[in-house]
């Protein structure tokens, strides 16, 4: 088992949740690390929090400006004094074992990296959309949050790449490259991680109307390993599939998702409508535009 790592955490603007996350780091049941926080141009009073600290597991490094999650990681990469680089985000709480887990699963040289699980709020919580969209239960694909790489992927790899940060997908695609450089990977489903709880508003839910268009990126660049981890694509065409079922049956679908809605004790008009149906319609539009754009067959 490794028992040495670096974990690297990027932080902009939430210093909040960064305070909660680093002091549950500083409780990991682990004999040596250290904790990376590259703070990528705050300007909420996280520089000045950060300089305060005074503990030897705790290295700052300060972006003079916002070069994006990307930029962030590659930095604290490159900064890492150990093999085995673990990464979660700013706003998640990990488990006292979850270092442990993740690095005992780098059992031979081969295996670049390692996933393990992630929760929103707690194991068991019945989340509701958009809640979903931070889990990972199950281990089940490459989130930046709760993953672990061997330095051997970005030196032989390169890093993260930052056309990938816009479509939130930058740590699928790293994983996908190190896939197509004969790497393997692990699951660890006792690495957990608890994702904070969040607010979720219009403006962040649009925003995530774009990430499904990377798989038209994807499939172009790695023809022969986009599918690794099981994407939402059908045929090896279709992204989001059931997105067609529910635009053509919306018109008798909407008041039932509603009252639904309202039953769940969901209030928030705005978001609904804002997913029904205008998310629905902006990713179909998103993801067509870059298949006409990249010249790749996919709907």
């Amino acid at each position: 088992m490794n028992n040495k790592c670096s974990v690297v955490i990027c932080t902009f603007n939430r210093l909040n949740y960064l305070k909660k996350c680093l002091k549950n780091l500083l409780n990991l049941k682990f004999s040596e690390y250290e904790i990376i926080i590259v703070n990528d141009g705050s300007n909420d009073g996280t520089k000045e929090f950060l300089e305060t600290l005074k503990n030897e597991k705790i290295k700052p490094i300060h972006h003079k400006k916002n070069l994006g999650l990307s930029e962030s990681r590659n930095t604290g990469i490159k900064n890492a004094k150990y093999n085995i680089v673990a990464f979660t985000d700013d706003d998640c709480l990990v488990d006292k074992n979850w270092l442990k887990n993740l690095s005992k699963e780098f059992i031979d040289d081969n295996i670049g990296f390692v996933i393990g699980q992630t929760f929103y709020i707690k194991k068991g919580y019945q989340g509701y959309f958009p809640e979903r969209l931070v889990s990972n239960i199950g281990a089940k694909w490459p989130m930046g949050c709760n993953i672990a790489f061997s330095k051997k992927v970005f030196e032989k790899c390169g890093y993260f790449d930052d056309l990938f940060f816009k479509y939130n997908n930058e740590d699928s695609e790293m994983a996908i490259r190190a896939i197509s450089k004969n790497f393997s990977f692990k699951r660890s489903f006792n690495a957990v991680v608890y994702h904070q709880k969040i607010n979720w508003n219009t403006k962040s839910l649009l925003k995530s109307a774009i990430n499904p268009s990377v798989w038209v990126i994807l499939k172009k660049k790695y023809p022969k390993h986009y599918l690794h981890f099981n994407p939402p694509i059908k045929f090896g065409l279709f992204i989001n599939i059931k997105d067609y079922f529910y635009i053509l049956t919306l018109p008798i679908l909407l008041p039932l998702l509603l009252i639904r809605y309202l039953i769940n004790g969901k209030k928030d008009l705005k978001i609904f409508f804002t997913k029904w149906p205008i998310l629905l319609i902006l990713r179909r539009y998103l993801i067509y535009k870059e298949a006409i754009k990249n010249r790749v067959i996919i709907l």
